[in-house]
């Protein structure tokens, strides 16, 4: 990260809630100190968006015709903070589309800690006993994988859950590439099933990076315990463009509970933004007649 990047990082937040007073940006997420909050067995999932003020996570490109993350959402401090959620995890949870875009755009960033990453944060992982890369999670129903991406993803570990009819032949294939493949429902992927799979290999601590498709198949499952959501303060509209979930509707609803609330004003083009953090809501017990 470059010298000019880094004094974007300087200015700090104000704290909205719980309490006031001031926080500094950098450092923000890392003393959350995730890892505490892995069950003894199990995983404990979160997932982290930015959005415009009118609820676009992604909107489609004029060049491509693809839903992409708005140029005028994306900033340098909530970069940091997305990185700094990644430093603590055992694994990283993509969509099949991700790898797609790796294979077509050479220049794009790669996943968390790919190449050059900040060395505090590479320092962070080591000082846990980490791996300097989490495990990549690959979520789709396709097992056609472009060569460019694994060539992309050379060293770090990648596993591939998918559905019991995908094809042997292409599962095959990956398994010689040294890529894990794990068939984890009929037609979808089990997001139960993957939680438990992931658990089995000492990956507790998980992090999505993934859509709202993935977020869906999350909530649906009900493994999803939290949410950081940065929300720009710009209104952007827009018809064709994605929101948080994406999927049918949630019987019963996901319900949370506001954990954290910072007021950023340095946001893209000094226009402010909220840093919210929201954990799963349990249900109330009921009581009895």
């Amino acid at each position: 990260m470059s010298a000019q990047h880094l004094s974007k990082l300087d200015s700090g937040l104000e704290v909205l809630y719980p309490g006031s007073g001031e926080e500094p940006l950098t450092g923000l997420y890392l003393c959350e100190d995730l890892r505490a909050s892995i069950p003894r067995a199990g995983t404990y999932i979160y997932t982290n968006f930015i959005s415009s003020l009118d609820g676009r996570i992604a909107l489609e490109s004029s060049e491509t015709g693809q839903l992409e993350v708005p140029q005028n959402t994306t900033n340098i401090r909530d970069w940091r903070l997305f990185l700094e959620l990644a430093a603590p995890a055992d694994a990283v949870i993509v969509s099949g589309s991700y790898l797609n875009a790796l294979a077509d755009d050479p220049s794009s960033a790669g996943p968390p800690f790919s190449g050059e990453a900040p060395p505090d944060l590479i320092e962070f992982r080591q000082a846990l006993g980490l791996e300097r890369q989490p495990a990549l999670v690959v979520v789709t129903r396709s097992l056609k994988v472009p060569v460019e991406a694994l060539v992309r993803l050379a060293g770090r570990r990648v596993i591939l859950a998918t559905v019991i009819e995908a094809p042997e032949p292409a599962a095959e294939d990956l398994r010689t590439a040294g890529i894990e493949v794990l068939r984890l429902g009929p037609k979808s992927v089990d997001a139960g099933r993957l939680a438990a799979a992931l658990a089995e290999r000492g990956m507790g601590l998980v992090y999505s990076i993934a859509g709202p498709a993935v977020l869906h198949m999350l909530l649906s499952a009900r493994v999803l315990q939290r949410i950081y959501l940065t929300t720009v303060l710009r209104i952007l509209a827009g018809e064709a463009y994605a929101s948080l979930a994406q999927g049918s509707v949630l019987d019963p609803p996901y319900d949370f509970r506001l954990a954290a609330l910072y007021l950023d004003r340095h946001g893209p083009d000094g226009v402010e933004q909220l840093l919210q953090v929201y954990d799963r809501r349990e249900a109330a017990p009921t009581e009895s007649p």
